[in-house]
């Protein structure tokens, strides 16, 4: 009896121990089970972090180069303002031009002919003399031709010469002034030059 009882025990205590094994083993697989839940959850969430961080690098990226592309506008609208208000007047200027030359030609004919009295060519020429300080004044200026170097930005030649005295590209003759506003070519002189 005390055998059968020792059995019963010993049987008692295995699965009792069988049992707390089966419990732990059980408690240990639910255990990684909730850790491997969470590592995916955890991989999931650094993929969805990655990918946040990846897209809010590129909206960043976008809105600097947005402000960028701002600034260049702004800067480029107010360089054309302050040219547009520099050269308002280069319009008007360029048609008053053909006026000065009629006028220069008027009184050219006016002195060269002999039934014209010297008191209108006094006139005409006060009269060429207070428009050429009008455009002065609003910094319009001749460009310099006979003798210069052909410039294309600011002679136009309209023939080429044969000249021993002069050198190859000299401008020799003007044909028609050239005037220049601040920087900018009202009108270009045209010229005849020097063959080369």
């Amino acid at each position: 009896m005390a055998r059968e009882k020792e059995k019963h025990e010993r049987k008692t205590a295995e699965q009792s121990i069988a049992e707390k094994a089966e419990k732990e083993t059980e408690e240990v697989a639910a255990a990684d089970q909730e850790t491997s839940e969470e590592v995916i959850e955890l991989s999931e969430l650094e993929i969805a972090a990655r990918e946040w961080q990846k897209e809010k690098e590129e909206l960043f990226d976008s809105i600097k180069r947005k402000q960028a592309d701002l600034d260049n506008l702004r800067r480029i609208s107010k360089q054309e303002q302050v040219e547009a208000r520099e050269y308002a007047l280069s319009g008007f200027l360029c048609r008053l031009l053909p006026v000065l030359d009629n006028l220069e030609r008027g009184l050219e004919s006016a002195r060269s002919a002999d039934d014209v009295p010297a008191a209108y060519c006094e006139g005409w020429e006060m009269i060429r003399r207070q428009l050429l300080q009008l455009l002065e004044q609003e910094e319009v200026s001749i460009i310099e031709a006979v003798g210069s170097p052909f410039d294309p930005n600011c002679h136009q030649a309209v023939a080429q010469v044969d000249h021993e005295d002069s050198e190859p590209g000299t401008v020799l003759e003007e044909l028609q002034k050239g005037y220049r506003h601040r920087k900018r070519i009202l009108r270009p002189a045209m010229v005849k030059i020097c063959r080369e």
